[in-house]
């Protein structure tokens, strides 16, 4: 099977898809569940997140381990640096190896907001260096180097080599974009120099910003990696709200929330909206002449709700 890069860059609106993780002993229930998704002949991976918004979840290593094996689904497992040092990411990503997957969103992780407010953040590392440190040094046979003195959210810190591996893992790693947040071009860029393969952004329902992002990228960079936009169909305007007040850098602009709060049916607005939403991401990436892979993230908010309509009509387009 060819990678997850390369079968996105081959279609000409890829999908992916955020599946549920269990909060607890019963991850048989969750497989069953995706197991009867009805579109899963159409997505091109499943992502399996870790504690977002800081809420516990099943280990997406395991669980992405077991929609592979059971599914048959290409699955992005999310690796944070939220919550472990250089040795514990080592172990978990040779685990993650070990299991077969191939395919990484790194990211800093969600603010501890969830389950424990009070607890201390690790972030022994950002997100950039969490991209450098698979893709030049575990890819290529070596331990992370231990790091410089003081924190940067955008260099890189590490020092010298320190020792090889038995044998090189072979990751592709994501990144994640959040669009709305000043100076997110030249850190995305930055993160593609690191080795970033592809994009997926924060929800984000502003086409304009969208667009000037990904052509902000191209004039930065040569070539730029695929951009999965993320968007939500919510069920209700208590999930709207909820999630604009919650979740940092997402910001649902007024029309839009006017528009779904006057609807009769708030939930299929909302799915009508997210579709003409990526319609004009597609019509604005060809009136500008852009040259960048663009697709879908769905990431539902609680429930799944309209995604499986939304995933189907997309693909029509």
């Amino acid at each position: 099977m060819k990678d997850f890069v390369s079968r996105i860059e081959e279609n000409d609106f890829p999908i992916t898809f955020e599946v549920p993780s269990p909060r607890g002993g019963n991850v048989e229930e969750y497989l069953e569940s995706i197991k009867n998704y009805d579109f899963l002949d159409i997505v091109s991976a499943l992502n399996v997140c870790n504690n977002p918004v800081g809420k516990v979840r099943i280990d997406p290593a395991p669980y992405a381990g077991r929609i592979l094996e059971d599914i048959g689904v290409e699955p992005i497992a999310h690796l944070t640096c939220r919550d472990s040092t250089l040795s514990g990411l080592q172990r978990w990503l040779l685990g993650a190896n070990s299991l077969g997957l191939k395919t990484l969103l790194a990211m800093t992780g969600d603010y501890a907001m969830g389950d424990y407010p009070a607890e201390e953040k690790v972030d022994h590392i950002n997100s950039l260096e969490l991209i450098t440190g698979i893709k030049e040094y575990l890819n290529e046979g070596k331990l992370m180097p231990e790091l410089s003195a003081g924190p940067s959210r955008t260099r890189n810190r590490y020092l010298t080599d320190i020792e090889n591996i038995e044998k090189p893992t072979n990751f592709q790693v994501g990144g994640v974009a959040l669009p709305e947040r000043t100076g997110e071009r030249n850190y995305a860029a930055r993160k593609v120099e690191a080795g970033a393969d592809f994009f997926q952004t924060q929800i984000c329902y502003d086409a304009i910003k969208i667009l000037d992002f990904i052509e902000g990228l191209e004039e930065r960079i040569d070539n730029p990696p695929p951009v999965l936009v993320g968007t939500t169909p919510f069920s209700s305007s208590k999930d709207m709200m909820r999630l604009s007040k919650s979740v940092p850098q997402v910001n649902i602009p007024s029309d839009v929330r006017k528009r779904l709060s006057k609807a009769d049916d708030f939930s299929q607005e909302s799915l009508e909206f997210t579709v003409e939403f990526y319609e004009m991401i597609i019509d604005g990436v060809q009136d500008r002449g852009l040259e960048t892979t663009v697709g879908a993230h769905i990431i539902p908010v609680r429930y799944e709700g309209k995604s499986g309509e939304v995933i189907k009509r997309l693909s029509e387009i």
